[in-house]
């Protein structure tokens, strides 16, 4: 037993700082306050934004509404994260060679991995559900039995989605085991499952509407729909004994089935995906040089294709703006009549008369938050001091890796700009201007993501899913699209509102991001060499 429990603190130890720096002197202090910073800011927001909804709930004694909507919420967005970082966590495990040779049961490595996940997903869901559960605490002040099934449920409910989530990425991982581009099944698969779970997202926001005349009936729909939800409330409304022991135990028998069943089928995927197969031949081989630049972008993008999670992390926002575009060509009446729903001011005239900026507006929203330079000098890794011996100047390789992700993001938002211009027949100089605003857009985003994984990379993370998703540079790139992104489309707007020419709104809009990308690549000139020098692996 004891060599088990040391198997786990040593798993542990490895991949669970979300927010690690990697300098040349590294303070315990800041390692520690950084990440509690940020959970402590993320809580806040989250505790306002439930200060907002139980507001109307109050005045109808319905305050407990406010929990089964966050359980559900925090439950959909483990699910989400979780399907395509399962795949990576469960099978892509640079230490399987070492652990496969220890004297331990194979089931307790599949354990260990899917108690890593639940473990990451218990921090993760607590900053979203403890706010939730203090400020149902201030409000109706419980009995002291609430706080026990409260912490309890705090530690059950994220069984359920990592489950779910474990189920797919295994099935994703299964079917894409069978095909000769694995990746490439893979990656497609799991950009399917996402677009569907955004579709069923995007159609239930209309629930959270008009809660406090709504309550009884979107309490109703949660907790029949979503067991744990309607569990959880039931006890803390009306406490049994035998219910917790129910509800707890309903959710053990979950874990271990699934467990059992993901093991059935571990073993054999792990081994296909590590297969190395081969091929007589008696071809003569050649072996063809590159450029410096050419060599370092073919390097990148191979090691682009080849991630999945990369793939689908930094991809995913390409590939909205496409069915964004899409949507408004080929079902514009559909769109329409969503958007009136929500602004009766979107009339089907005003939309089609101002598409040109709603493009831009979806543009900026997905391609500012699509950050593929913010993973790359940490996906590096060990491998960096190889890359930094090459006879090549450290401003070069930074430069190859935003052309690399240029050329990556380029062709999609092309497409979706092909798609609106054919389906609205625009003008030549709108065509001319989107076009324009689609390569600055992807310019400014990637430049700053570099700029970003320089000054924080991550270079002693154990797969890709560690540097993509819980990295401080690519959390950085998220917020600061979120806020550049979410003060264009305010910008936007108010153009709007004041009736400025569209043409005169996109040409303001082009040349504001053309400033901005001189700035960055102005600072990137200057930083990039000294910062590219002084990272120590």
């Amino acid at each position: 037993m004891k060599k088990y429990f040391s198997l786990i603190k040593a798993s542990m130890s490895e991949g669970m700082n979300l927010f690690r720096i990697s300098t040349k002197k590294q303070s315990t202090t800041r390692k520690v306050l950084i990440p509690i910073m940020i959970a402590l800011l993320i809580m806040s927001s989250v505790y306002s934004y439930s200060e907002m909804i139980i507001e109307p709930l109050v005045s109808t004694n319905m305050e407990f509404v406010l929990l089964s909507i966050f359980v559900m919420f925090t439950s959909f967005l483990t699910m989400i994260e979780g399907i395509y970082k399962s795949g990576n966590l469960l099978f892509n495990c640079t230490d399987d060679n070492m652990l496969f040779s220890l004297p331990i049961k194979k089931s307790m490595i599949l354990f260990i991995r899917v108690f890593k996940f639940y473990i990451f997903e218990l921090l993760y869901n607590s900053m979203f559900l403890l706010p939730a559960v203090i400020c149902y605490a201030i409000h109706t002040n419980p009995k002291p039995m609430y706080y026990v099934v409260s912490i309890i449920g705090l530690f059950i409910f994220p069984i359920i989605p990592i489950l779910i989530s474990c189920l797919f990425g295994t099935g994703i991982t299964f079917i894409s085991s069978k095909f000769k581009g694995k990746r490439i099944v893979q990656t497609i698969l799991t950009i399917i499952v996402l677009l569907i779970v955004f579709y069923l997202s995007f159609n239930t926001e209309s629930l959270l509407q008009n809660i406090g005349s709504n309550a009884t009936r979107i309490n109703d729909m949660i907790t029949k729909l979503y067991y744990p939800a309607g569990a959880f409330i039931e006890l803390i409304t009306n406490y049994n004994a035998l219910n917790l022991l129910i509800f707890v135990g309903i959710h053990l028998i979950l874990f271990v089935a699934t467990i059992f069943l993901i093991g059935q089928i571990y073993f054999n995927i792990n081994s296909i995906n590590k297969e190395v197969k081969l091929v007589k031949t008696n071809k003569k081989y050649i072996i063809k040089t590159n450029r410096p630049m050419k060599a370092l972008i073919k390097k990148e993008l191979s090691r682009f294709v080849n991630s999945t999670v990369f793939i689908t992390n930094a991809g995913f926002g390409l590939v909205l703006y496409v069915v964004g575009c899409a949507l408004l060509a080929f079902n514009f009446d559909g769109v329409t009549r969503i958007l009136a729903e929500k602004a009766p001011s979107l009339t089907p005239e005003y939309i089609n008369s101002s598409i040109s900026i709603i493009v831009l507006g979806l543009m900026s929203f997905t391609v500012l938050m699509t950050s593929i330079t913010s993973s790359m000098i940490s996906l590096e890794g060990k491998s960096f001091n190889i890359l930094k011996s090459l006879p090549i100047k450290p401003y070069t390789i930074v430069k190859s890796k935003i052309l690399a992700a240029i050329l990556v993001m380029i062709p999609c938002i092309f497409l979706g700009d092909i798609i609106v211009f054919i389906g609205f027949k625009m003008d030549i100089l709108s065509m001319i201007l989107i076009l324009t605003s689609s390569v600055l857009l992807s310019l400014v985003a990637e430049t700053i993501g570099i700029l970003v994984n320089l000054k924080y990379p991550r270079m002693d993370a154990k797969n890709d899913t560690e540097v993509v998703k819980q990295s401080m540079s690519s959390s950085i790139c998220v917020f600061v699209g979120m806020g550049l992104s979410g003060t264009t489309i305010a910008l936007l707007v108010l153009a709007l509102n004041n009736e400025i020419p569209n043409l005169v709104i996109m040409g303001i809009f082009t040349a504001i991001y053309f400033v901005i990308y001189i700035v960055l690549v102005s600072i990137l000139s200057k930083t990039s060499v000294k910062s590219f020098n002084n990272i120590v692996v």
